[in-house]
């Protein structure tokens, strides 16, 4: 039976969703949704998961869900990096706080997202190494490049930011910015998957960022998956769920014998 349960910590807002059966301390998840979006639209892939046998955290970024208050979606989106970086910042108090319950082995722990989720996840690779695994849905390691996407967006839709605001907003990001560190991930295990018809986060992203930390895998068979799904948007597939329901309880050593627990009426 899998259970979903409203968690409240603090100024954070999450859901907890895993198997009732099984132990009680067990690897988890801690998985980032995207920009305008919220931590219940990600309980698809949380359920999926928890039937592998984790344990899958959802959180609501700030000005997100239940945290959103009264802001608008332009104001959320020119807001975009301070809710990464806040999102990277709470990130240990939210593992804390499931170790401390003996709820989640701290030996275990993998973290991912999609989109601005996904982008959260690499910043959160650059600051912590006791991070185990990750997995991106198209995201964007490259901050600073990325960033300066969204400046000319934001521009062309007829905003005006200044010069010295790009410079201060960069500044803040380049210690996150893990394609400029990638030895930061002393070869983690590592899932990326990207639509190649994404026009929201572009492909290339992902792409190159692959394509620049594939040597440091080369002895490390199995700890780097890219799947680069033909036709695909900025929508994760169901083959890419199912796809990275298979890869991460292997690399966090979930015991086999949860996996397939529980059935598509396990929702309580």
């Amino acid at each position: 039976m899998i259970t979903v349960e409203s968690v409240e910590q603090g100024d954070l807002r999450m859901l907890h969703v895993s198997q009732v059966e099984g132990p009680k301390k067990r690897p988890s998840l801690f998985f980032f949704h995207g920009v305008s979006s919220a931590k219940e639209h990600n309980l698809h892939i949380a359920y999926t998961l928890a039937k592998k046998g984790l344990r899958v955290i959802l959180p609501d970024a700030l000005l997100h869900g239940v945290r959103e208050g009264d802001v608008s979606n332009e104001t959320r989106f020119l807001s975009f990096w301070k809710v990464v970086l806040t999102s990277i910042r709470e990130l240990p108090q939210m593992v804390d706080f499931f170790v401390s319950k003996g709820l989640t082995d701290g030996e275990a722990i993998s973290v991912g997202g999609t989109s601005m989720g996904g982008i959260t996840t690499y910043g959160a690779l650059s600051a912590y190494d006791w991070i185990d695994s990750a997995v991106s849905f198209m995201g964007a390691a490259q901050y600073e490049q990325f960033a300066t996407n969204l400046f000319q967006r934001v521009e062309q839709a007829g905003v005006s930011i200044s010069e010295q605001s790009k410079a201060e907003t960069l500044n803040q990001l380049a210690s996150f910015d893990l394609s400029k560190q990638p030895e930061k991930l002393a070869s983690r295990p590592l899932y990326v998957w990207h639509g190649k018809d994404d026009e929201t986060v572009p492909y290339g992203f992902s792409e190159s960022f692959v394509q620049e930390i594939a040597p440091m895998y080369a002895e490390h068979d199995g700890k780097l998956t890219f799947f680069a799904e033909e036709g695909a948007g900025h929508k994760i597939s169901r083959a890419a769920m199912l796809d990275v329901a298979d890869w991460l309880p292997a690399k966090l050593d979930v015991q086999s014998a949860y996996s397939g627990m529980g059935t598509q009426n396990d929702v309580h």
